[in-house]
């Protein structure tokens, strides 16, 4: 446990040192902690950890006190010492203002204090948000850390109200989007962005943000040879920066990402690497042989470990304390027991393959969609008068299951895009009126379980419906939901992540390549995996798409164990006395989930698992 942390409490006085140091402390238990009082009213506090930089540093800079709190990795010479790094942070700052923040290679989260003026107080997210920090204040002050236990030690805001929408996006996504959380009065900061807190004013506001509407037009094997060269130069700037050394390992889970990443990783090593993969018994969900085939393409030197439903109930409680608020991705668990399978073969760095889809076109979403642009080459006129009315008529007339899909894709193919890709969503198929509370519906005032989705993609910088795709996942699914996910696992299994796709020089390159390059129809990856034919396995590039998932349906009705834990975490009193979802709703989801082979009611009902344990072990104080 790690991070970041900081106060600016006017007339705080006597108490800040003892706040500030309480919240660090709370950052975590290893490592060594680090406060500074700055003026009376402003503090900063920093818990490195190995695997990481970080620290504090204060200076004067004539008339005015500048000083960094840092936590983070920085990839370039020049800022590879800590206490270096740290002065040559504030050379920039005072050269170019927070400018300098364009130019860092790596992830990190910073806070800076200067003096000047009244004082301004400033906080950075990395360009994905590896390292994330949260927020909040009041009328008594304003307080930032990188974990809401450290934040919930703080004096101000001193209220903590369950936010309403953020409870149902948990049950119905698995996860919270930025910049909400379970509380009203606590914000995350966005990935690339600044928060300037000066004059009782708090504003915020990108530096950076991936842009895809100026396409290259070079030919595709120069555009290859670009992203090759610019994705072995960011693995080899992290290798160097781990040491070079043994203690550097892989997630492999046999799909393109990780087998490129273990591939590239192995070239710059020159030697065989360590990796670790995850299996399970349930055939469907297992990928390890082409994690074999992966690891003998390279040589390496290859672990394994099944997890069980025994596993996930033993790890259930450690997963719930580690996130800072009901986080509901199931695959956090096989993520925690690869890292731990990997610190206990003496690795401390896990390089993982998180953000290749979201920067190439690998996720199944964006080839269903593609379904629908064929209704789209139709000229508009013939659509509207021939082709629209004719499948509704046909449909109504003749009840034949094939017309009556027709009429479905049509009626799909005219949904705006966001509403598309929702439409089978669990608030899509299970109304919210039906599984809310009377009393509790009221409170979500509109509720939109899309609204990030929508926003994301209206503000995407770019020009195709897939660069849309790909900018709100880059958003979502990695920022709010992978990185949280991976990052966290790893640090509990006492291991540091490296995320070499979401290098700022690899992920510009690849919002260089077209989106006519990067999927050829329906075809995903198409470009990617032409640019690492030579090096990847063809098992590989041509299996079908599988993600990195739990088999947690098929064992919350096949384990008596985590049957039972379903069963009172859902549907006992205590759970029921929360007053948020509607008793009827959540027996029918669990007499469903009976019968339904499909993963769809599973999910949610490990989301309501999970919001439940969160709710005992934080709002109640018990132990899960």
């Amino acid at each position: 446990m790690s991070g970041l942390c900081g106060l600016w409490i006017p007339g705080a006085g006597p108490t800040l040192p003892g706040s500030i140091e309480s919240m660090t402390r709370a950052l975590g238990g290893n490592g060594r902690a680090e406060t500074r009082v700055l003026g009376g009213s402003v503090a900063l506090g920093a818990h490195p950890i190995p695997g990481f930089q970080g620290g504090l540093l204060e200076r004067s800079r004539g008339d005015r006190t500048l000083a960094i709190a840092f936590h983070g990795n920085l990839y370039e010479e020049a800022l590879s010492s800590e206490n270096g790094a740290l002065e040559a942070l504030l050379d920039r700052y005072t050269r170019s203002g927070l400018d300098f923040l364009r130019g860092l290679q790596g992830e990190f989260a910073i806070a800076l204090w200067d003096s000047r003026e009244e004082g301004t107080l400033m906080l950075a997210t990395d360009r994905f948000r590896v390292h994330p920090l949260l927020y909040g204040g009041d009328a008594r002050g304003f307080a930032f850390a990188s974990r809401m236990r450290a934040l919930d030690l703080a004096p101000a805001p001193a209220q903590r109200t369950l936010h309403p929408p953020a409870i149902m996006d948990v049950v119905a996504s698995s996860y919270i989007p930025t910049p909400e959380t379970i509380y009203q009065e606590v914000r995350k900061l966005p990935p690339g962005h600044i928060l300037i807190h000066a004059r009782g004013r708090v504003t915020t506001r990108p530096y950076w943000d991936i842009d895809f509407r100026e396409p290259s037009a070079a030919p595709e094997s120069a555009l290859a040879g670009e992203v090759r060269e610019a994705f072995r130069a960011g693995i080899a700037r992290r290798f160097h920066r781990d040491g070079d050394s043994d203690r550097i390992g892989a997630f492999l889970s046999g799909g393109v990402d990780s087998s490129t990443v273990t591939g590239v990783l192995t070239q710059v090593a020159n030697r065989p690497i360590h990796t670790f993969s995850i299996g399970f018994g349930e055939e469907r969900y297992n990928e390890m042989s082409y994690a074999r085939i992966a690891a003998r393409r390279f040589g390496a030197d290859h672990h394994e470990y099944f997890v069980t439903p025994r596993d996930t109930v033993e790890a259930l409680p450690l997963v719930i304390e580690e996130f800072d608020e009901p986080f509901g991705n199931a695959s956090a668990v096989p993520t925690y027991f690869c890292a731990k399978l990997a610190r206990e073969h003496g690795v401390e760095f896990l390089y993982a393959g998180d953000g290749g889809d979201e920067l190439f076109g690998g996720n199944e979403r964006y080839a269903f969609d593609r379904v629908f642009d064929y209704y789209h080459r139709v000229p508009a006129v013939l659509r509207d008068t021939l082709l629209k009315p004719g499948v509704e008529t046909l449909a109504r007339v003749i009840p034949h299951p094939l017309f009556t899909r027709a009429r479905n894709y049509v009626a799909k193919a005219c949904l705006p895009p966001v509403a598309r890709m929702t439409a089978y969503s669990f608030l899509n198929v299970v109304p919210i009126a039906e599984v809310a509370d009377p009393g509790f519906l009221r409170s979500l005032n509109g509720y939109d379980p899309a609204r990030a989705m929508e926003r994301h993609y209206a503000n995407a910088l770019g020009t195709t419906d897939l660069d849309r795709q790909l900018y709100l996942d880059l958003k979502l699914a990695i920022g709010d939901n992978d990185l949280y996910k991976v990052s966290r696992m790893t640090e509990r299994a006492g291991v540091a992540v490296r995320y070499p796709f979401l290098d700022a020089g690899l992920a510009e390159a690849a919002a260089q390549v077209p989106a006519a390059l990067k999927m050829r129809g329906r075809k995903l990856r198409v470009f990617f995996k032409r640019a690492y034919r030579d090096l990847l396995p063809a098992e590989v590039t041509t299996k079908t798409k599988h993600g990195f998932g739990l088999p947690i349906a098929i064992w919350l009705r096949t384990d008596p164990t985590l049957n039972a834990m379903m069963h009172d975490l859902v549907l006992a009193p205590r759970s029921l006395a929360r007053g948020f979802f509607r008793k009827e709703a959540l027996e029918r989801l669990v007499a469903d989930h009976r019968v339904e082979e499909e993963p769809f009611y599973g999910t949610v009902l490990w989301n309501l698992m999970v919001l439940e344990l969160w709710q005992r072990r934080v709002r109640d104080g018990n132990k899960p």
